[in-house]
């Protein structure tokens, strides 16, 4: 059993993971020999941890019930909370769900990408999704996503993948490969490295019902973008039925406590800053130049870093500057949001 020190560097500074107990797993390089092996990793009812263009992903055969368990199983997954479904094209998601008009129109102009669809699963499909994969729901969510590596692996393995956030259940989403590492050595298979994931935040999430559109959970792709394509939407008003991820009041937590909207942090706080960090003040900015997309990217591993520099530091809790609620400072806030609430 290997035991090693990550040490990565950054214009954010020096950072160390401690990885101990590094039991076998299989590293992959993100080329066609490394997808070829994670295809037959995961044909044979194996995990691979993978990059995709919102954040990196774990993933199954669709239709290996077994499999399926085993992410529940890992992830420390509530069996109430389904998984997407991707799927390696538009014509592909067919098989597996009823698309109606607007479905298809929404498919079109936003697939490839950051956009998962809730539809009804198709019942009398020959390819059959594993019902643990969709939490017995009737409703199936799908995506088609646009990360170069997770579409080789789709074509190649010519089947329907699950991939879920590649993190324990309500903890931070990991964006960045050593991360993956840090969480998943020994418990998984095999790891794409894949460098970091370009957008940062989970996928937006749309839900059709009687031919109106509600956002289930914001994304890269806002309510802005919707209307400038002529979709309007509805205000979702059910919070009770889970039916896509991403739904949870509490999730996507780091160990330290969180605070958000404040100014100045507190004696014995970090702050996690959007715009320049003050000077004498310890943290890391999620974008110097108050760039939203820049913030967004850097989410996840921020406050990873943060996390991580409390522990050594042993600091009360992170703090967190206003982040302007427009664009995908939306999802940004809603991630915020539901990292500092408390589980129930």
């Amino acid at each position: 059993m290997k035991q090693f020190k990550l040490i990565y560097f950054s214009k954010k500074g020096k950072f160390q993971l401690n990885i101990s107990k590094i039991k076998k797993i299989e590293i992959l390089s993100n080329n066609d020999v490394g997808v070829s092996r994670a295809c037959k990793i995961i044909k044979s009812g194996g995990l691979v941890a993978l990059p995709t263009e919102t954040v990196y992903g774990l993933g199954a055969d669709a239709t290996n019930s077994k499999a399926i368990d085993l992410i529940y199983k890992i992830k420390g997954r509530p069996p109430i909370n389904p998984l997407i479904i991707h799927v390696f094209e538009n014509k592909d998601v067919l098989e597996i769900a009823d698309k109606n008009e607007i479905a298809q129109d929404l498919s079109s102009k936003f697939w490839p990408g950051p956009l998962t669809i809730v539809l009804n699963k198709k019942n009398n499909s020959k390819l059959k999704i594993a019902k643990n994969a969709l939490a017995d729901l009737s409703t199936i969510a799908v995506r088609v996503p646009a990360h170069p590596v997770f579409r080789n692996l789709l074509k190649k393995c010519n089947l329907p993948i699950a991939c879920p956030s590649a993190n324990f259940s309500g903890k931070l989403s990991t964006t960045r490969f050593e991360d993956v590492l840090s969480s998943f050595s020994g418990k998984i298979d095999a790891i794409i490295d894949g460098g970091p994931c370009p957008i940062g935040v989970e996928s937006t999430i749309i839900k059709i019902e009687n031919q109106n559109l509600s956002i289930l959970r914001p994304g890269k792709i806002t309510e802005e973008i919707f209307l400038l394509h002529n979709f309007l939407l509805r205000k979702n008003t059910d919070n009770t039925n889970i039916i896509s991820p991403g739904q949870l009041k509490s999730h996507y937590r780091p160990t330290t406590p969180l605070r958000l909207n404040v100014k100045n942090p507190a004696k014995n706080e970090l702050l996690l800053s959007f715009g320049p960090l003050p000077k004498r003040t310890t943290g890391i900015s999620l974008s110097e130049v108050f760039d939203l997309n820049e913030a967004a990217m850097n989410l996840y591993s921020s406050l990873a870093d943060l996390d991580e520099l409390a522990l050594i530091n042993n600091n009360n809790s992170i703090a967190v500057n206003s982040i302007p609620n427009e664009g995908i400072g939306i999802a940004i806030n809603d991630r915020l949001i539901r990292a500092s609430s408390e589980i129930i």
